[in-house]
């Protein structure tokens, strides 16, 4: 008899990812989604960055996360038939000696290799970076999964569950603190992000001084992001729209005129790692969230933690399981 299928609650980027990788490992699953609203995916721009911080940290597994990434996302890119993976560098100014003086000692000890391409007078070149076009992927695969019958609107109620004998995986992202892992600890920070009609930009460098600018096909970029830990409104302000003026300002010399403001919520554990893995006292219930800023990073290797323990029974990474939050 063949197992039950998993229902999976969410379709921004963790919710997506975790369903077409259960498609590949030929597991069954469907999805209920409220709409993408202020979900962080429907405003996060997708960028990878390898090398972060003001003390120039190298991404946590950005070595074992990067290649499986890139494979995956060109997997997904030939499936839905929408080009998703571009590869980049980051064109990053540091602001204060003391960011340039952590820089060099780093890289004379060798521990930022192969990340940093160049550091010379003003900035640095990192990379390889890249950028995942997420509006892309999730309405690629929303259009299709809504077409099959495999995706339904909706809300879930987590109080029931009723009709499902299978796993239900929480994806919901911000709205995971009113489900059954409310008790973990996540907080949320809003973030804001502008785009803009720019010219003039190199197709393969994202600008960074604090915030940063992405160029996008077509004569536009984004401009992001703000960070503000602990405001759970979706709108967008004033304050943040002159915040990224005022750096895509300094990064272009030139005035910009945004042609569109987004804002919307993330979610993230108390040790800002990402979250995998099932409920300790209902194991029925299962995660895949809290995945940050680094989110397109991260989202092939925790879909496949969850399709390699649905078929083998093999245990998640402890580092980002779901039980080190304590309950």
């Amino acid at each position: 008899m063949p197992a039950p299928e998993v229902l999976i609650v969410g379709q921004g980027l963790a919710g997506t990812v975790l369903a077409w990788t259960l498609e590949q490992a030929g597991i069954g699953w469907r999805m209920i989604d409220a709409g993408h609203g202020a979900a962080a995916s429907h405003v996060a721009a997708g960028i990878i960055n390898p090398v972060t911080g003001l003390r120039w940290v190298r991404t946590w597994r950005i070595d074992a996360c990067w290649p499986e990434a890139k494979a995956a996302y060109a997997a997904m890119a030939r499936d839905f038939g929408v080009p998703l993976w571009r590869e980049m560098r980051i064109r990053r100014w540091w602001r204060t000696e003391r960011e340039r003086r952590d820089l060099e000692a780093k890289c004379a000890r060798g521990v930022l290799a192969p990340w940093v391409q160049e550091v010379n007078a003003t900035n640095a070149v990192l990379g390889p970076a890249a950028q995942v076009d997420l509006p892309a992927l999730l309405t690629a695969a929303r259009r299709r999964w809504s077409g099959d019958g495999r995706l339904s609107e909706g809300r879930f109620d987590w109080s029931s569950r009723a009709g499902h004998e299978g796993v239900v995986i929480d994806c919901s992202g911000a709205a995971a603190r009113q489900g059954p892992f409310a008790t973990c600890g996540f907080a949320v920070s809003k973030g804001e992000v502008l785009r803009a009609a720019l010219t003039g930009l190199a197709d393969d460098t994202i600008l960074h001084r604090g915030q940063w600018i992405l160029p996008v096909p077509g004569a536009e970029a984004w401009i992001g992001a703000t960070h503000e830990p602990g405001r759970e409104d979706t709108e967008p302000t004033v304050a943040a729209r002159e915040k990224l003026l005022a750096t895509a300002q300094r990064l272009t010399g030139r005035s910009v005129m945004p042609t569109a403001q987004l804002a919307g919520l993330r979610l993230a554990a108390p040790d800002r790692k990402p979250v995998v893995g099932r409920h300790p006292h209902e194991p029925r219930l299962g995660i895949c969230s809290a995945l940050g800023s680094k989110g397109v990073l991260y989202a092939p290797w925790l879909a496949r933690q969850w399709a390699e323990h649905l078929r083998t029974g093999a245990a998640f990474d402890p580092a980002i399981d779901v039980a080190r939050l304590g309950w």
